[in-house]
């Protein structure tokens, strides 16, 4: 289009205007006529854009838009362009203003959807999605487009309609199929998930992050044989990339795919030895199925490599005291301490600390930490204090505080921070190194817990009245864990579900009693009706109860959870069952545990499989049933 312009009407448009117009104009005294060419402004600015010469383009566009203030193309280009410029207020200016001269291009209406959307505004993005498709019907962006204005606003499952029909019509389309397969990951549906990742691979392996989310989706759904294929591809694409194999490591834990994880982790360190992280993941993939000895040596090397990393020597040193190289590794450990996870998480009180000094005549106090098993197992040290002739407090928390007052060689116990003053305190877990504790000394004292006559008498009228055979029948009375905290870092590894214990239920002569606190206490109640099982889980209060209750019992069988030290403190009978991951207090290869005369340890020999050790612990119950309390 062109327009015939005098030279006053120009001058009238910059003043009113603002335009960035700038033309090379005759004298003001003579009456000639100036052409402006609009469509070669704006084919001059299209060439700009498409070259991604935005502020050319810019400048372009709006030389056309001040002398032509309703062109629809330049208003809509001008929207575009200031999203490349992060301008976005102003391209939903121009995108309005496009629309209010165009209303019925549905292009403009997307447009005006994708930067609502980029503003955050998804209801009025969808609105305008909605509106292109009633003019132009459907097309694969439009959908797609759509598909991620209702994700970004939490809508999944809608969103996840959308992707699928821009696939049913470009079928091949990469962003779609990504994007199903991250929502069905996000939906809980792990088959989809992992469908939709390896279609998406099928078409671009080209991004190491999609396949790592590709391992993920597939470990998820059990696809134990993709994953691995999934690995071997990656690994060979990545074989001079140590950097991008130490990512697949982490992708591989995450998945607890420690075989792939250890071999990546070997691949890699042949590569570049010196990469601490390498190690550290060795060790560990070999740990967690517990194989010590040689994660030990993958260890060291982390160790030695990065000598002031405390989380490389707090590996070590559960490997050292599973070991039982108890020396080196409380030593090592007590390095954790300075962590910043220990200055957040921990109480570090202002009294001096305890580093050995003779304890005889002195105020002490022994400061619970972790895990309320923790706190449990190394309260004992209260004893070893004050037979060392020191005036012994404790700090524990709250559930714990009941049994701590039951020990002899306790004054007072704490939940908060007592005012003081003491002359020494010390960690529970940082004991070890300085009282010079080795394994012939253990278990220090024991029992050193114990629950009140008048509470085990009133749990025992209650469990006779809840299982009135058992009182004068020959009848083994046994208590059951099968869950620990969800919380811990492992407790996938650690507990086990109640069908997996039902070869132990069904034993003959035996009645059980549920102990079993937290999200899981009621799951006993759904086998009531299959055996002689009785639920206490949802009346137990705390550990002194739950410790009256076991004076009471013949025998608890339970995971490794904190009921388990309850038992061994009162040396009172106890068997665990164990996962295969090397832990720092069950020592490796044994079946007892110095800690804990009265228990027994049956062990998982890989990793997740327990059906061997629930047959094994069967048989030793049918010997015991035999020869045993009955």
């Amino acid at each position: 289009m062109h327009l015939r312009r005098s030279y006053a009407a120009q001058m009238h448009n910059f003043t009113h205007k603002r335009s960035w117009l700038s033309l090379k104009m005759p004298d003001a005294t003579a009456h000639h006529s100036y052409v402006v060419d609009i469509d070669a402004l704006i084919a001059r600015a299209d060439a700009d854009y498409s070259a991604l010469r935005m502020r050319d383009a810019e400048s372009g566009y709006q030389r056309a838009l001040a002398l032509s203030p309703l062109n629809v193309h330049a208003l809509h280009r001008m929207g575009l362009v200031c999203v490349h410029l992060k301008k976005i207020a102003e391209a939903d200016t121009y995108l309005e203003r496009a629309l209010n001269a165009d209303p019925a291009r549905a292009d403009l209406w997307e447009h005006a959807g994708l930067i609502a959307a980029i503003k955050g505004e998804y209801i009025r993005s969808e609105a305008f999605y909605r509106r292109a498709l009633g003019l132009s019907g459907s097309t694969a962006t439009l959908h797609r487009n759509l598909a991620d204005c209702l994700r970004l606003s939490g809508r999944l499952a809608d969103a996840k309609v959308q992707y699928k029909k821009a696939l049913s019509i470009e079928p091949d389309l990469h962003h779609a199929i990504r994007a199903i397969a991250r929502l069905s990951a996000e939906l809980g549906e792990t088959d989809d998930a992992a469908d939709y990742w390896l279609s998406a691979w099928a078409l671009d392996s080209s991004s190491l992050q999609d396949g790592f989310d590709l391992i993920h989706a597939l470990a998820k759904a059990n696809r134990t044989v993709r994953v691995n294929e999934a690995v071997a591809q990656i690994s060979k694409r990545e074989a001079d990339n140590p950097e991008a194999l130490q990512a697949l490591c982490l992708a591989l834990y995450r998945v607890d795919s420690f075989a792939n994880m250890l071999n990546v982790a070997r691949q890699a360190i042949r590569m570049d030895p010196q990469r601490v992280a390498l190690h550290h993941y060795a060790a560990h993939a070999l740990s967690v199925r517990g194989r010590v000895a040689e994660a030990l040596v993958y260890s060291s090397e982390a160790v030695r490599l990065a000598p002031d990393d405390p989380v490389m020597q707090c590996q070590l040193a559960c490997l050292e005291l599973s070991q039982g190289d108890f020396k080196s590794g409380w030593a090592r450990r007590n390095m954790t301490y300075a962590m910043p996870l220990a200055r957040a998480t921990l109480v570090f009180p202002d009294f001096p600390v305890w580093n050995g000094e003779p304890v005889s005549g002195s105020s002490f106090l022994l400061v619970g930490e972790q895990g309320r098993g923790d706190e449990i197992q190394f309260i004992r040290f209260a004893e070893w204090l004050h037979q060392q002739g020191a005036v012994v407090d404790v700090l524990v928390s709250q559930p714990v505080a009941r049994i701590a007052a039951s020990m002899t060689g306790v004054r007072s116990v704490f939940t908060k921070l007592p005012a003081g003053p003491y002359d020494y305190w010390s960690h529970m877990l940082r004991m070890p190194e300085h009282m010079k504790l080795d394994l012939p000394m253990l278990p220090v004292a024991m029992p050193y817990i114990s629950a009140s006559p008048l509470h085990v008498d009133q749990w025992r009228s209650r469990i006779n009245a809840a299982s009135p055979s058992t009182a004068y029948k020959k009848t083994a009375r046994i208590g059951v864990v099968w869950a620990g905290g969800a919380h811990t870092a492992l407790d996938r590894f650690r507990s086990i579900s109640m069908e997996a214990l039902k070869p132990l239920l069904e034993h003959p002569g035996t009645t059980w009693f549920s102990l079993q606190k937290g999200e899981h206490e009621r799951d006993s109640e759904r086998l009531a009706g299959k055996f002689d099982l009785h639920t206490l889980g949802p009346v137990i209060e705390d550990f002194a109860d739950t410790l009256a209750i076991l004076e009471t019992l013949d025998l608890l069988i339970t995971v490794d959870t904190a009921v388990a030290h309850l038992a061994g403190a009162a040396n009172l009978p106890v068997w665990v069952l164990l996962p295969a991951y090397s832990e720092l207090r069950w020592l490796t290869g044994r079946t007892d545990s110095p800690w804990y005369p009265s228990m027994r340890l049956f062990r998982q020999r890989e990793l997740g499989e327990w059906n061997t050790v629930v047959e094994e612990m069967r048989e030793a119950l049918t010997d015991w049933c035999r020869t045993g309390p009955i």
